[in-house]
């Protein structure tokens, strides 16, 4: 695992069925207690190794991941310009949702912590 705690909206484990090539794509369910609806928006995503490698969510552009999130599963780019190793470990972190400053608060809002 990362050596760096995630802290975001969800987090999923997965372990590739094969090797992912670079702008190639595989998909993963939604972590429990997530929907589409929770994730699309999200930002500040990222994809970890279990070797400690840490790429980040963007639309596009080399060393990141994109995440488009489906009705019932999230398809994941992989733009880290290398390929995926099949069997490799990947940690996913869905970032976080914009709400545009607590000020602008009206409705109380989940905030997720972690020990550390």
């Amino acid at each position: 695992m990362p050596t760096r705690p995630f802290s975001a909206i969800a987090n999923l484990r997965h372990t590739l069925a094969a090797a992912v090539a670079n702008a190639g794509t595989f998909t993963v369910p939604y972590p429990a207690g997530t929907t589409q609806a929770s994730l699309t928006g999200s930002t500040n995503g990222q994809l970890a190794l279990k070797s400690g490698e840490v790429f980040k969510q963007a639309a596009s552009g080399a060393g990141t991941v994109a995440f488009a999130f489906g009705a019932s599963t999230i398809t994941v780019t992989n733009n880290t310009g290398s390929t995926l190793p099949a069997a490799a470990e990947v940690y996913l972190s869905f970032g976080e949702i914009d709400i545009n400053g607590s000020y602008n608060l009206t409705t109380p809002r989940k905030v997720q912590t972690t020990a550390g």
